[in-house]
C-alpha cells in the first residue's frame, strides 16, 4: 500500500498533514507578498526571513508557521516592533484552503492533482493580496501561470473541467479533430493551449471596448494575462465561468465598497458641519467606491471553478437562468 493510501485512510492525519503544509505555504506567501512589489528584494535574496522594522534575520523558531507568531505575541524578538497580523492571516487562510482542497475532487484524484491545486491556491492568494495593496497582478503569477497550466493539463487532464470525458469534450477541441476516442492527455493539452489563446484574445478585445466606452482604462493588462493563465489551467470553459463569477463578485464588492464610502463621506461632512445633500454624498461615495481591483474577484471565480467545476457549471447553466426566469415572472 502506498504512502498516499495510508495517509488517506486516517482522516485526522490527512487533514492535519494538509493544514501543516498549508501553514508553511502561508509563511512563504507572507514573504512573497512583502518582497515581490519591492524592487530591491526578491524571493531568493535574502534567503532568510527578516524583521521589516530592524532588518534582523529571524531565528528558525521565530519562523514556525502560526506558532512563531503566537509565541512572539506578534512582535519582533529583537526590536519589539509589532508584526502585521497579516502574517498570521496568510498562514491560517492557506491552512484552511489546503484542507478544503483535500476534501474536494483534487484530493480524490491523487497526490499530483492535490499538489498542483495547492500550488495554484498559494499563487492565487499572493496575487489577491498584492492586487488589493498595490493594484498589480505580478507577472510571475500571471505569465508564469500559463506554462504551469499547460503542464498541469498534461499531468492532470481533469483540470480541464471534463471529469465526464466519455460524455463530452472541452470547449473548442473538436475543431482540431479531437473526439471521445482521442488520448485524454492530447485532448487536455489542446484544450489548455486553445483556452489560453482564446482567453487572452477575448480579454484584449474586452479591455479595448470598455476602455473606449468608459473613456478610461477598464481593466489592467494584468487581468488580461491572468485570464490567459486560467484558460491554460482550466480550459476555455473554466476561463468563461471564472470571468462570469468574477463579474458577479466584483459587482457585489463594488456595491459594498461604494456603500461603505457613502457612509464615511456622509459622516465626515456631518462632523465638519458641511451642508451637502444626500445625493452629493451618494455621488461621491459611488465615484470613490466603484474603483476596485478586479483581480481578487477573478481569484474567487478561479477558486470556485478549480475546486468545484461541475457545481459551478451547473450554477451558470441551470440554477442562474432559473433564478433570472423566476425573478422576471
Amino acid at each position: 500500500m502506498s504512502w498516499w493510501s495510508l495517509l488517506r485512510e486516517s482522516p485526522t492525519m490527512y487533514l492535519a498533514f494538509l493544514a501543516m503544509f498549508g501553514a508553511i505555504a502561508g509563511s512563504f506567501a507572507s514573504a512573497a507578498i512583502y518582497r515581490i512589489p519591492r524592487e530591491n528584494l526578491n524571493l531568493w535574496k535574502p534567503a532568510r526571513s527578516f524583521c521589516p522594522s530592524c532588518g534582523h534575520t529571524l531565528a528558525w523558531r521565530d519562523n514556525l508557521p502560526i506558532l512563531g507568531w503566537l509565541l512572539l505575541r506578534g512582535q519582533c524578538r529583537y526590536c519589539r516592533e509589532r508584526f502585521s497580523p497579516g502574517y498570521l492571516v496568510h498562514e491560517v487562510v492557506l491552512a484552511v484552503a489546503f484542507v478544503v482542497a483535500g476534501l474536494a475532487w483534487p484530493g480524490e484524484a491523487g497526490p499530483v492533482a492535490l499538489v498542483l491545486c495547492c500550488i495554484a491556491l498559494t499563487a492565487l492568494w499572493i496575487a489577491t493580496i498584492i492586487d488589493f495593496q498595490y493594484l498589480i497582478l505580478p507577472d510571475g503569477i500571471t505569465l508564469g501561470g500559463i506554462p504551469f497550466g499547460i503542464l498541469a493539463s498534461v499531468l492532470v487532464p481533469q483540470f480541464q473541467l471534463w471529469q465526464e470525458a466519455s460524455e463530452r469534450l472541452p470547449w473548442g477541441v473538436s475543431w482540431f479533430g479531437m473526439n471521445a476516442t482521442s488520448s485524454p492527455v492530447a485532448v487536455a493539452l489542446v484544450s489548455s493551449l486553445f483556452g489560453a489563446a482564446v482567453s487572452f484574445g477575448f480579454m484584449v478585445g474586452f479591455r479595448a471596448l470598455f476602455s473606449y466606452l468608459w473613456r478610461q482604462e477598464a481593466l489592467g493588462f494584468g487581468d488580461v494575462k491572468y485570464l490567459a493563465a486560467v484558460g491554460a489551467f482550466l480550459g476555455l470553459e473554466g476561463a468563461a465561468w471564472t470571468l462570469l463569477a468574477g463579474v458577479l463578485v466584483g459587482v457585489a464588492m463594488g456595491l459594498l465598497n461604494a456603500s461603505r464610502l457613502v457612509v464615511v463621506v456622509r459622516r465626515r461632512h456631518r462632523q465638519r458641519r458641511r451642508k451637502v445633500t444626500l445625493f452629493q454624498d451618494l455621488a461621491t461615495g459611488w465615484k470613490l467606491g466603484r474603483l476596485i481591483p478586479f483581480g481578487p474577484s477573478l481569484v474567487v471565480g478561479t477558486t470556485l471553478v478549480m475546486l468545484a467545476p461541475l457545481e459551478t457549471r451547473q450554477f451558470f447553466l441551470v440554477a442562474w437562468p432559473n433564478l433570472l426566469q423566476d425573478a422576471l415572472l
